[in-house]
């Protein structure tokens, strides 16, 4: 709908401006009438029950999308847009209202237990919320942070629902609305390996694999308390707050020196593409700490 709004409201601006044809908008706004239909061609009626009612305000809000196609078309002879307008803001809170519905229903949701320590099954880590807490908000109690580790069995069915909403299955970890961080089974498993066993591999895949679950954990930060979308910015963000995230989840500053050292250098260069940035360096453009010497 994005695209074909965008496109109909140029067309209309031009109609307005008598550099396009009334023709040219009756065709743009057509597919905005069909909206409904294209709807139930191109995703169909959800097979999964949770998803049937935000499909059901999808589909309603498809008569908001109509109207405010029509509306479109009606008004670009007049300079008088305020029928535009009132169908455009009831067709947002339409939309609004399916967007809410769709992502309560998803698994990343869903009701957990909160239970620490070596634990195989999905859960809320309330060590690991507090530890979200003192990163972004300087204290253990501030917000109702969750960080929520998943089983192996049910990581892939959560990591594949999100990843085809957000367009990007390939990660370890994923923020989601304003509290809430899931984490990969395996790298929950190296945080309660720090944090519970206190344990402090210094070498191999152990001590690998420790640096990236303490970065993960700072990078999903990143996407709370800034709000940023950018993967590349999050992730340098990220790397420089290894140090600060080790040291809250009790690692001595050696160890969190050594944890921060070897993720910038051994393992932030493997990221893919989108997650890294040659803004990244001392004292570059996303130095969180430009009078500072030594990096990250």
């Amino acid at each position: 709908m994005g695209r074909r709004g965008t496109r109909a409201t140029a067309v209309a601006d031009g109609v307005r401006n008598k550099a396009r044809e009334q023709s040219e908008l009756d065709a743009a706004v057509r597919p905005l009438e069909q909206c409904a239909a294209s709807l139930d061609k191109e995703v169909g009626a959800p097979l999964v029950p949770r998803y049937r009612e935000s499909y059901a305000l999808y589909r309603s809000a498809c008569s908001d999308v109509a109207a405010w196609g029509r509306a479109l078309d009606e008004a670009a002879a007049s300079s008088d847009l305020s029928e535009v307008d009132a169908k455009e803001q009831q067709l947002e809170a339409s939309l609004d209202e399916a967007q809410r519905e769709l992502s309560s229903s998803f698994l990343a949701v869903e009701p957990l237990p909160v239970k620490g320590g070596d634990v195989s099954s999905s859960r809320i880590e309330p060590r690991f919320g507090r530890a979200l807490n003192k990163l972004v908000y300087k204290s253990a109690n501030a917000a109702q942070l969750e960080v929520r580790c998943w089983s192996k069995e049910d990581w892939p069915k959560v990591k594949y629902e999100y990843g085809g909403y957000a367009g990007n299955v390939d990660f370890a970890g994923f923020a989601y609305d304003q509290f809430r961080v899931s984490i990969a089974p395996e790298y929950c498993a190296s945080l309660v390996d720090l944090v519970y066993r206190h344990e402090r591999p210094t070498s191999g895949l152990p001590f690998v694999k420790m640096a990236a679950s303490v970065a993960l954990l700072a990078h999903e930060a990143g996407h709370l308390f800034e709000s940023e979308t950018n993967e590349a910015k999050t992730e340098c963000y990220a790397v420089q707050r290894v140090r600060e995230m080790a040291t809250i989840l009790g690692a001595d500053p050696a160890y969190a020196d050594r944890l921060a050292t070897t993720y910038w250098k051994d393992i932030y260069r493997l990221n893919p593409p989108s997650y890294k940035t040659p803004l990244c360096y001392d004292g570059g453009p996303l130095d969180l700490n430009p009078s500072r010497k030594g990096w990250p």
